[in-house]
């Protein structure tokens, strides 16, 4: 068994929505990122990628790639998790807390 811990924090600024598990929020204000800014898609992309031994999300999709400018963290979550099942990992569970 692996297990994997993962942590995301964005400050608010610029325009809304705001995205939450890949849930649009109507909000007057967003979160500044690079990809969505999807805090609780990143925290669970990175302990994934921990638990595998797959580095982390800023190793996988970068700030400093223009390809994942604006990136859907759920395409993101895809890839990591393609990425997980390749090395032949399943997931047995998964917690998510988002204090808001």
């Amino acid at each position: 068994m692996r297990i994997g811990h993962g942590f995301d924090v964005h400050a608010f600024g610029g325009e809304g929505p705001i995205i939450i598990g890949g849930v649009r929020i109507p909000y007057e204000k967003g979160l500044l990122a690079h990809s969505d800014g999807d805090v609780a898609l990143h925290a669970l992309t990175d302990a994934l990628l921990g638990a595998a031994a797959l580095g982390d999300i800023g190793k996988l999709f970068p700030d400093t790639d223009p390809a994942f400018k604006g990136a859907d963290s759920r395409e993101l979550l895809r890839e990591a998790w393609r990425r997980i099942q390749a090395k032949g990992y399943t997931l047995g569970n998964v917690d998510v807390t988002i204090i808001a």
